[in-house]
């Protein structure tokens, strides 16, 4: 019998609950830490369920909640079935199947309650522990991981569960999810599903694959942001304030204007610096649209070049490009 012992506190409507799975209390754990890095004292009793209680004895860890994540892993693995359940039904499918027979009867009756069941004790966060009201500091839940409603430990208990779940072998799962990333499980599991290959150099041309598909997805995002930097950037030019012109005969648009001037455009250099960008905003009107814009504008830009006393008195936009100079 322990003498000497600090009883967390319990919240009236957690009286008579296992603080790691939510099912009824049946004992307290004596949790003493070991390692014992913080120089605990005396155990911290811990209420738990008969299951969770028999899981948590022969644990031997430094803190809390590497205590409840160990519980909770055995929980996953005593409970697996139950739990791909879900994975591999919905609640509606089990109801409308046609199954026959006495036993699949009894499972299409009882398999989705199981699930909610097993999916409730994994998932159960317990509650804010306290002793004598005094917090219990350092408890985390940083490193756990869910993924289609069912909370797990740690990504690498959700990589191993999954590959039984969905029959991906192991490595391949984690070779994959290592490219793509921990936020992107559900993409890695399609992939595994639709380019496993039995042999070992068809799942090592899968994920050569993979890689190249990645790569050029990074240089397609790095250019959106690009653009969308750009256009975050562009100068409120309204269309509106720009004055039509004709130069030499030739007619200078005011969408060329303003798509130089947001641009912060305002000289011949900058104009051909930028030159493919303008063909490739323009284009998507017409080919002889973008010509016949550009070669107005290098007009325009020329002649406000060469003749400063013309841009100064006469350019009817003269004060769009004093304000845009001024902001450069």
């Amino acid at each position: 019998m322990i003498d000497d012992y600090q009883s967390i506190d319990v919240p009236f409507e957690f009286r008579h609950t296992c603080w790691f799975c939510g099912e009824p209390y049946y004992k307290l754990h004596a949790f003493m830490a070991s390692p014992n890095y913080d120089n605990q004292m005396s155990p911290i009793m811990i209420p738990a369920c008969q299951e969770c209680f028999t899981f948590s004895q022969p644990l031997k860890v430094s803190s809390l909640d590497l205590l409840r994540d160990k519980v909770k892993d055995r929980l996953h693995k005593h409970y697996e079935k139950h739990l791909q359940i879900g994975v591999n039904w919905t609640k509606q499918e089990l109801e409308e199947s046609e199954m026959e027979g006495r036993a699949f009867e009894g499972f299409r009756d009882k398999a989705w309650i199981m699930f909610e069941i097993a999916k409730e004790r994994v998932n159960y966060s317990g509650w804010d522990l306290s002793v004598d009201g005094i917090p219990v500091v350092g408890l985390t839940t940083a490193f756990q991981f869910e993924f289609n409603g069912i909370v797990y430990t740690s990504l690498v208990q959700a990589v191993e569960q999954l590959s039984k779940a969905y029959n991906i072998p192991q490595p391949y799962l984690e070779d994959v999810v290592e490219l793509v990333g921990r936020t992107k499980l559900a993409y890695a599991i399609r992939f595994c599903k639709t380019t496993y290959g039995y042999s070992a150099a068809e799942r090592e041309t899968s994920l050569l694959s993979l890689k190249a598909l990645l790569a050029e997805q990074q240089v397609l995002d790095e250019q959106m942001n690009l653009q969308q930097k750009t256009d975050n950037a562009l100068l409120n030019v309204q269309l509106s304030a720009i004055k039509e012109l004709m130069l030499y005969r030739t007619m200078i648009s005011p969408h060329a204007i303003q798509w130089a001037l947001q641009r912060g455009i305002t000289t011949l250099v900058g104009l051909s610096q930028q030159e493919d960008a303008f063909f490739e905003f323009f284009m998507k009107d017409s080919e002889l649209t973008a010509f016949t814009y550009f070669n107005g504008l290098q007009i325009y830009y020329e002649k406000r070049e060469t003749d400063p006393e013309w841009a100064e008195n006469d350019d009817p936009n003269r004060s769009l490009f004093d304000r845009i100079e001024k902001m450069n």
